[in-house]
């Protein structure tokens, strides 16, 4: 496939990038801000996404109502997300209605009207999705780990923030963040499917062209620092226990990061993974159980995640620990090899045949490495992936001093001793 796409940056800084995908009838475009969770702090954790929401609450030339109806009046989707290290805002839309989609999330950007009452009804709105959120175990055991892996730093923070934080932003802490944050040297403008380069070129620079450049944003390195296994434990009263366990792993621009993409799947990342067949085929203990990465700019995430009965839990964490040191020490069959690697190329090539996955691929690979791979080459660093790649990575991640476990459930004290005991590789 070819992945010839087409990049234009404007003298204030703002980059365009974009995919010709001839055949398709749609368009997919992303407005990529580097901003997020990252970029906060204990004060204003929350900020990022809750300007997200009011930004979707009307302008100064279109009401909240006409926001919506202008992308969905023709028949497109409109969404945004706040996430660690960047906030989008996203539609998809039929190609020939690229300039409206254009115009609406710009206007969105860069005329918000964020009115009190818009704040404050928002406020609460926010308020029942942190609540949401903290009743469904599920998720929130996510948040857990990640306060366990990054603690008292911003990585570690919910993106949907604290609720007293919440109740206490301010109309003024949340357009100082806008103003250091939305500008031209920190956005990229995705967009993928029935296009011309040129045309959505000139269209963003006669919206965005008479921006001042300003300074891209920073944000502080995580702290990393931990000597033997750690659990964070947070007791409900659930059905299940929900487990994360799992340490830190690599950046999203480090050399090896395709070997450990292939690890993930032979440990946790499908149906025919280790994992799957020893704690869900063949012992029972899970209806689900996974693994996945989460990379960021200098750090990054391995995570197993399960839900399984309460009184079963310790068990589960020896076979899924047996797991990890098993890749640790035996080398993987080459037919296992072979099918985790045509795993990884099989579903990275399929998601790229829709528009909205490729402008996600262009969008943030653009904004967090200031560059998009080749596919050609990505492919090739995937086949070229060995097994004692794997277990050099493994013996990398998974040691003591980065073990960790997050849980949420009805656990008594007899098996959280029993935990203890038995969390050690």
């Amino acid at each position: 496939m070819s992945d010839a796409y087409q990049e234009t940056i404007l003298k204030n800084g703002l980059t365009v990038v974009t995919y010709q995908m001839p055949s398709m009838v749609s368009a997919t475009v992303g407005l990529w801000l580097r901003a997020g969770g990252r970029f906060e702090n204990k004060k204003n954790n929350g900020v990022s996404h809750f300007l997200e929401h009011l930004l979707f609450k009307g302008t100064t030339r279109r009401s909240y109502r006409q926001v919506k109806e202008a992308i969905e009046g023709v028949g497109g989707s409109l969404n945004g997300f706040t996430a660690e290290e960047v906030t989008c805002y996203l539609a998809q839309v039929v190609g020939k209605h690229l300039p409206l989609t254009l115009d609406v999330l710009s206007d969105m950007v860069l005329n918000p009207l964020l009115k009190d009452e818009d704040m404050e009804r928002e406020r609460m709105v926010i308020k029942e999705e942190i609540k949401m959120y903290l009743d469904l175990p599920a998720s929130f055991v996510h948040a857990l780990f990640s306060e366990l892996l990054w603690p008292n730093q911003p990585l570690g923070f919910m993106i949907a923030g604290k609720m007293e934080v919440i109740e206490s932003l301010s109309r003024k802490e949340i357009l100082a963040y806008k103003e250091r944050l939305y500008n031209p040297s920190n956005l990229v403008v995705s967009v993928a499917g029935k296009l011309e380069h040129e045309k959505v070129a000139k269209e963003t620079e006669g919206i965005f062209g008479s921006l001042p450049r300003c300074r891209r944003n920073r944000f502080t390195p995580v702290r990393e620092k931990q000597s033997r296994p750690e659990i964070k434990i947070r007791t409900k009263d659930t059905e299940q226990m929900h487990l994360c366990l799992g340490g830190r792993a690599l950046p999203r621009n480090h050399p090896d990061k395709y070997i450990l993409g292939v690890l993930n799947i032979i440990l946790g990342g499908n149906m025919s993974s280790r994992l799957f067949n020893e704690v869900r085929e063949k012992r029972g203990l899970a209806y689900e159980i996974r693994s996945t990465l989460s990379p960021f700019h200098d750090t990054g995430a391995f995570v197993i995640s399960a839900g399984v009965d309460n009184r079963k839990v310790t068990k589960t964490i020896q076979v899924i620990l047996k797991e990890l040191n098993k890749v640790k020490s035996k080398p993987v069959s080459r037919k296992e090899l072979r099918r985790a690697k045509d795993f990884v190329t099989g579903q990275f090539l399929l998601a790229l045949e829709d528009t909205s996955s490729y402008m996600h691929w262009l969008g943030e690979n653009k904004l967090c490495l200031g560059k998009v791979p080749p596919v050609e080459e990505i492919l090739e660093k995937v086949n070229k992936v060995t097994t004692d790649d794997l277990m050099r990575i493994a013996n990398r991640i998974f040691t003591n001093d980065n073990l960790n476990l997050a849980l949420i459930g009805p656990l008594k004290e007899k098996e959280e001793k029993e935990i203890n005991k038995v969390f050690q590789l």
